[in-house]
């Protein structure tokens, strides 16, 4: 019966566990390699061990989630897969490519950027009245080898292209640093130049603004890029459209504020517009009146409509007035050029296929 699941241990535990096995330690290394850098999950095509302990792992370790339902977007942009955990949880993971010199319908550059967007929780407690996952209520925390097992896997289908998976973004379904410690051990495992091999610079975590959780974040992992998703700069519409977290809008600016003077990096807001909501140019003002004097830009993300979730997508001309009020007070703001949409994949549209699996 098997006991342990690979991707949950780290060096040390893996270490523990060859030796465990009556196995020379240095058999760890090994295991580490091809697991991290060649992306080999099943220990009996791990071909530089001794078949011995190939199968000796093979009855101690729990096979990692496979991946079930993959979509492609038709302009090839985006892949999204179902992942069925071990106890009946589904999460979905968002391999995303980013082409500018691809032409409509061309394959897709092996030299693309690249971006996986990882899930950190089965569900979501936070509660965006916006969200498709938060629509669902919270199930429970990943694992760490749940949460990593989904860049494994999108770094195969960058390798099947001939790329490479570039960069990670902790904005799948749930709130990242509600799970602070597996993500801070992902992070870890991620940027380690002995295994997964990234570059902090080029993973993103996300966060509805947990003030501790972030300045942990800033102190335990400098170089990794935050972004904020703040949506409302008013402390009465942030709780109605982000219900469960209690700081204020104040409160996470001050935090980002700081993560950004301690780690010399600059710092994302996300902001989600709703039509009528809070896509007015005075709460674009307001807004870049919050945030004035951080090294930060704006990432403006329109809505994106899903089941269960009540809202309306703005016009472009009221998303590029809200855009333009912004870089009047000086504020780098951009609009998302979303992918995905047509498979549910974009920003507040994964949902863990709940309605599939309970219908």
């Amino acid at each position: 019966m098997a006991e342990a699941d690979l991707l949950d241990l780290d060096l040390d535990g893996l270490t523990a566990l060859v030796a465990e096995l009556g196995q020379p330690t240095f058999r760890a290394r090994q295991v580490w390699r091809q697991i991290w850098q060649r992306g080999t999950l099943d220990p009996q095509e791990m071909s530089d061990l001794p078949r011995a302990l190939r199968e000796q792992l093979a009855e101690r370790i729990a096979p990692p989630p496979a991946a079930t339902a993959t979509q492609t977007s038709e302009d090839g942009s985006t892949t999204k897969a179902l992942l069925p955990l071990a106890d009946g949880e589904m999460v979905e993971t968002v391999l995303i490519r980013h082409d500018p010199h691809a032409q409509a319908g061309s394959r897709v550059s092996p030299t693309a950027r690249r971006t996986v967007c990882l899930s950190t929780q089965a569900g979501c407690a936070m509660g965006c009245t916006f969200c498709a996952t938060g629509a669902q209520g919270f199930r429970r925390q990943l694992s760490v080898g749940e949460v990593l097992v989904q860049a494994l896997l999108a770094r195969s289908w960058a390798r099947a292209e001939g790329g490479e998976l570039t960069h990670v973004v902790f904005m799948g379904m749930g709130e990242p640093l509600a799970n602070y410690e597996v993500v801070s051990a992902a992070l870890e495992r991620l940027s380690d130049a002995d295994g997964f091999g990234l570059s902090p610079r080029r993973i993103t975590v996300s966060t509805v603004g947990l003030p501790a959780q972030m300045r942990c974040l800033a102190d335990d992992h400098p170089q990794v890029n935050l972004a904020v998703s703040l949506h409302a700069a008013e402390a009465s519409l942030r709780r109605e459209l982000v219900p469960v977290p209690p700081a204020t809008p104040a409160e996470i600016v001050a935090a980002a504020r700081e993560h950004s003077e301690r780690t010399g990096r600059r710092v994302t807001f996300e902001y989600v517009l709703l039509a009528g909501v809070n896509d007015s140019r005075a709460q674009a003002r307001a807004l870049a009146d919050r945030i004035a004097g951080i090294r930060c830009q704006v990432n403006l993300i329109p809505f994106n409509p899903s089941a269960d979730v009540v809202g309306r997508r703005p016009s472009r001309r009221a998303t590029l007035g809200f855009q333009q009020a912004l870089v009047e007070r000086g504020v780098a703001a951009n609009v998302r050029v979303e992918k995905g949409r047509d498979i549910a994949a974009a920003c507040g549209q994964l949902r863990g296929d709940r309605v599939r699996r309970d219908g």
